[in-house]
């Protein structure tokens, strides 16, 4: 994998230029359709008409505005992802509130066929775990996949144990995006940034802010605390396990605990599975 390959972000569609071509869609190549569209969307007549000639450019749109067959496949291919995304989120615990600005971001940050393959790996990440299944990683197996060098990574913390099943973790807002993977002769990483956590009071409704105290990592069935170093950390990779899936995607996994404060207070020790995605 070369540095950058799943974040090549130039090109990518914003959640408003989607919705200017989901509108086009429902109204057709019908006489002052640009002028709707920006009126549905609240937008300046010129940003939808610009946006549309782009496309026409890139072979999605021809020039009476109708779609290409490559435009079809790829605005139905963007519609599956958005509704994929809001079930995934909404599935795992994600406040309804917030899922919006999750999919924009990953729709914006990401490429498409990215967003998919992390969707089914964490599909059958998560369906192994549940059967117990074993998975298996080693120093050799990780230098067969991965190339010298530094590779960001998009990831996820889950937590364990939950009455209501799998949910986000809060410490998911405690890094950075994207992580990453620095693999070369010394040794094999996966690195996080810690930033700050925001986050609202069910008690009082209050704002509060907090930030990650310590994480450890599980190797082997004993548990390691990481040195966070000038608001980083690192986790090595053969503590983690991974797993190879068809198209050649990988994921790997590892079991975490975690402390962070918010506010004035201390939480108590947590375990959350870290998942994550090349």
């Amino acid at each position: 994998m070369a540095q950058g390959d799943n974040f090549k972000r130039e090109n990518l569609p914003t959640m408003q230029q989607l919705q200017y071509l989901i509108e086009l869609e429902k109204l057709g190549n019908r006489r002052g359709n640009i002028a709707m569209i920006a009126e549905i969307c609240g937008v300046h007549h010129g940003s939808v008409s610009r946006y549309l000639k782009i496309c026409c450019e890139n072979g999605l749109l021809e020039k009476d505005y109708t779609f290409t067959a490559n435009g079809k496949l790829w605005l139905d291919g963007y519609k599956k992802v958005i509704g994929d995304l809001e079930i995934y989120l909404r599935n795992i615990g994600m406040a309804e509130s917030e899922i919006p600005g999750h999919v924009k971001r990953m729709i914006e940050n990401l490429d498409d066929h990215v967003l998919v393959n992390m969707l089914r790996c964490d599909r059958e990440m998560r369906r192994d775990h549940s059967a117990n299944k074993k998975e298996s990683t080693s120093k050799k197996f990780l230098s067969e996949v991965l190339e010298y060098g530094t590779h960001p990574v998009e990831f996820m913390l889950f937590r364990v144990g939950h009455p209501e099943g799998t949910q986000v973790s809060m410490a998911n807002r405690g890094f950075k995006r994207p992580a990453y993977l620095k693999h070369n002769k010394r040794g094999s990483w996966l690195y996080l940034n810690i930033q700050e956590m925001i986050a609202q009071s069910r008690m009082s409704g209050e704002t509060m802010t907090g930030h990650l105290n310590s994480l450890k990592f599980e190797q082997e069935g004993v548990f390691h605390q990481t040195e966070i170093k000038n608001g980083q950390l690192r986790i090595p990779l053969d503590a983690c396990r991974f797993r190879k899936h068809q198209g050649g995607e990988m994921s790997g996994s590892i079991s975490i605990t975690v402390s962070c404060s918010v506010g004035r207070a201390h939480m108590p020790e947590s375990t959350a599975i870290l998942m994550f995605w090349l």
